[in-house]
């Protein structure tokens, strides 16, 4: 009697769910370094449902999609500040010049720095 010899399991897919994973910190740092992370953390997004849904290396897939979502939710949440911070400096009745926004904007965000010449 032969014997027959023993069957491997066929290699695991995962390279949606490491492109997922890597996209996922791709967003966080891009987010940090130049605010470009939430195009990233759309994109982890996508790969990593897909990596899920098709099991491509679920694990990976599943954290990729938790940090590209913490980044959007950052993303999201900074956006929301900047603008309720801006915003009522734009109002031309309180603020009737170009110095007196550049005033207001240079108090109520601590980043911003008006300059004398307008950029081209």
């Amino acid at each position: 009697m032969a014997y027959q010899p023993a069957a491997y399991p066929p290699p695991q897919r995962r390279g949606l769910g490491v492109a997922a994973l890597a996209l996922g910190i791709a967003a966080i740092i891009t987010l940090l370094l130049c605010g470009f992370g939430a195009v990233v953390a759309i994109a982890g997004l996508v790969v990593g449902v897909i990596a899920a849904v098709q099991n491509n290396g679920r694990g990976m897939a599943v954290t990729g999609i938790t940090l590209s979502a913490v980044t959007l939710v950052i993303a999201i949440g900074a956006g929301i500040w900047f603008f309720n911070r801006v915003s009522p400096c734009t109002d031309q009745i309180h603020y009737p010049t170009k110095a007196d926004r550049d005033h207001c904007l240079q108090h109520r965000v601590p980043f911003f720095k008006a300059t004398s010449k307008p950029m081209r």
